[in-house]
């Protein structure tokens, strides 16, 4: 074999007198895992001598050099990333000069190399000013630089690194950043994909070499030729001068004449035609443990246009990603707790064609009423340009009516003022047989308020809802993951994750910021209206909204459970997808009618609830109250029958068989509250 392949006897060079050799001696938890393809190996045998390996490790090092590594807060409360920080420490030594040696792009693609041909990982030591602040980041040789094992559970001791010039430094555990592809067995190693395809790139190298003695003809004759008879030495050198090797001669044949010639053929045998198919399958084999399309290496031959974008998407989502992942978590601890490291690939065309998709869908949730502009702004990159006020963050119906505002603070500047009331004046003698001149237009007002509101909100909790439905994250592990049904990898017989797909707290918390500043405002406005017409001073009602808040918290409560089990009925009935949000948007318009009827008995109570405590507060004598029907034929008959109907204040009205305290008393059976038309009148009775 020497003869065929001269390499082989090549003899090792001997180690330096004094010089640890970290490749060969040193095993973690005991066990030799870094000797087969050390990271000196791994480069001399591997990136510098078979093509594929160097292409494969170059452009995955290249596209992570060029990318750039940011800093943004964590978002705890939604799936969308907050904008990244401008001025972290961190982007400085990673985007532009990483030491005085070195500039970002260089260290980047040192850290990307290494990752990939490393066994043990790659070592980073940053270096801070005594104020915390950091100064630079520098690559430790991962080949004379290693973790020393702790004791208990201290996974590591310390750290230990030979320099240049054969001095051992120790390194605290705090003071090194360890980056390694996790090996599944051996906490101290990491795995790279030449120990998988090691054997691919030994194969590939021999038979190039076996190739290349061919070639040059040296290391086996193209032939052998018997000349019958005895030749002096000037014509043996004759002969031997015509069948001279090189790579000119290789595989060529030469016409002789005179004596007995015979000619023996050795230069193709079958063994040789397998050369090409060798060849193939390493390259195959070696791109396949980089997971590295060959059209991502330059060459695009054979292959469709649509073919070569698909191989890029799969690098880009498949190869990448995790790569760019481990790189980015060993900065984690010095970006800070409540933030995160991430390299930006936002500009990576066949991932902007999904984020495109997502912007679409974002704009349609906008016109619908799901969404505000402010989060649309934010999810598109340009948050900076749309100022976050009130109108920004609130939510409009498609027909651009009343807002709902995204928080409590934000009602005051979306709903109508109520107009200030005038200073208490002296209390004013009033006719016993006259009625007070109160808005009797007030309930029908605030509950056009709420009807905008509750529709607003029936919107967006549907379409909410029928997102999550489609959402990959909550089909995973269902029969409705992919079309292709139970032949897709990520199918399974998990019922749909109602609890996630039907947020009840978020209904309740954004329900409590849409209502309660109407109600309110709409509760004072009615205090002061009552007080003004008995000429009293008066006081801010606050026992409106602690008892319509629960009751409206309880009727979300019921709804959503509604909700949830026709989902659920959907899904074990063996509906599809699509038949699952048809039944979620037929719930959306069951809610909108209620919605509806809600609003109408929210504002009657709200109104008479906000005059009750104004006349309570007053402390004016004779007050009583007259019970006042709706006369268009469609009124209730014990509605009807109570017109008219005289109680002083605190006495309820008796209504068929039951006790109101007023009209839409929440107290009250829905059957004698819900969708009540009817209004109190306020006179001084002497």
């Amino acid at each position: 074999m020497t003869r065929w392949f001269p390499t082989l006897r090549r003899p090792q060079p001997p180690a330096a007198k004094g010089e640890l050799d970290y490749t060969l001696n040193w095993a973690p938890a005991g066990i030799d895992r870094a000797r087969p393809w050390s990271v000196e190996r791994a480069v001399r045998d591997g990136m510098e001598r078979a093509v594929w390996i160097y292409k494969a490790v170059d452009t995955i090092s290249n596209h992570a050099a060029n990318r750039l590594l940011r800093v943004r807060p964590r978002s705890d409360s939604s799936d969308e990333p907050l904008p990244p920080l401008a001025n972290h420490p961190l982007y400085e030594a990673m985007n532009v000069n990483a030491n005085p040696l070195e500039v970002a792009f260089i260290l980047k693609k040192r850290l990307s190399m290494q990752l990939l041909l490393s066994k043990r990982g790659v070592f980073l030591e940053p270096t801070f000013s005594r104020g915390g602040d950091l100064l630079r980041i520098d690559l430790l040789p991962p080949g004379r630089t290693r973790p020393i094992p702790g004791k208990g559970a201290d996974l590591v001791s310390h750290f230990e690194t030979v320099t240049p010039t054969g001095e051992l430094r120790t390194l605290d555990v705090d003071r090194v950043r360890w980056i390694r592809n996790p090996h599944p067995l051996d906490p101290y190693a990491g795995i790279t994909p030449l120990e998988a395809a090691g054997l691919s790139a030994d194969l590939d190298f021999f038979t190039r070499h076996y190739n290349l003695s061919f070639v040059h003809n040296d290391a086996r004759p193209g032939g052998v030729i018997g000349i019958d008879g005895d030749m002096d030495d000037a014509e043996l050198r004759l002969l031997r001068a015509k069948f001279a090797g090189g790579p000119s001669a290789a595989g060529a044949w030469t016409v002789l004449s005179g004596g007995n010639v015979t000619v023996t053929d050795t230069s193709t045998t079958p063994r040789d035609m397998a050369y090409e198919s060798v060849s193939l399958n390493s390259k195959v084999e070696l791109l396949a443990a980089f997971g590295v399309p060959e059209s991502q290496l330059g060459n695009a031959s054979g292959r469709t246009y649509d073919n070569a974008q698909a191989e890029k998407l799969i690098f880009w989502e498949v190869t990448m990603p995790p790569h760019l992942s481990l790189l980015a978590a060993a900065f984690q601890t010095d970006a800070g707790d409540r933030n995160e490291v991430y390299f930006d690939t936002s500009d990576i065309d066949v991932l902007r064609t999904a984020r495109s998709k997502r912007l679409t869908e974002a704009r349609e949730e906008v016109a619908a009423g799901v969404r505000s502009v402010r989060s649309y702004a934010e999810l598109a990159g340009y948050a900076d340009e749309v100022d976050d006020t009130p109108a920004t963050r609130a939510l409009y119906l498609a027909s651009g009516r009343t807002p709902v505002p995204a928080r409590a603070a934000d009602a005051q500047a979306l709903t109508p003022t109520t107009p200030v009331a005038q200073p208490p004046r002296p209390a004013k003698a009033l006719a016993p047989a006259a009625d007070l001149p109160l808005d009797d237009t007030a309930a029908e007002t605030l509950h056009g308020r709420l009807d905008d509101a509750l529709q607003a909100l029936a919107v967006r909790w549907t379409e909410r809802t029928v997102a999550r439905l489609s959402s990959p994250r909550h089909r995973k592990g269902t029969r409705h993951w992919d079309h292709r049904g139970a032949d897709a990898p990520r199918t399974g017989i998990k019922d749909l994750p109602i609890e996630l797909v039907v947020d009840l707290a978020t209904w309740q918390q954004e329900a409590a910021q849409a209502l309660r500043p109407l109600i309110e405002a709409a509760a004072v406005g009615a205090a002061a209206d009552l007080s003004d017409a008995l000429g009293m001073p008066g006081t801010e009602p606050d026992t409106v909204w602690p008892v319509l808040g629960p009751l409206i918290a309880d009727w979300l409560t019921n709804y959503a459970a509604a909700l949830a089990e026709d989902i659920r009925d959907a899904d074990r009935s063996g509906k599809d997808l699509a038949g699952i949000t048809t039944s979620a948007r037929d719930w959306g318009q069951s809610f909108s009618a209620w919605a509806t009827v809600t609003a109408r008995r929210l504002a009657t109570a709200t109104i008479e609830m906000g005059r009750d405590h104004a006349a309570a507060a007053s402390m004016r004598a004779g007050l009583v109250r007259r019970w006042v029907a709706h006369d268009d034929g469609r009124t209730r008959p014990d509605h009807e029958a109570a017109d008219g109907q005289t109680q002083p204040l605190g006495h309820p009205f008796t209504i068929g068989q039951d006790l109101l305290r007023h009209p839409a008393d929440p107290q009250a059976p829905p059957g004698q509250a819900l969708n009540c038309r009817c209004r109190l009148a306020w006179r001084i009775q002497h």
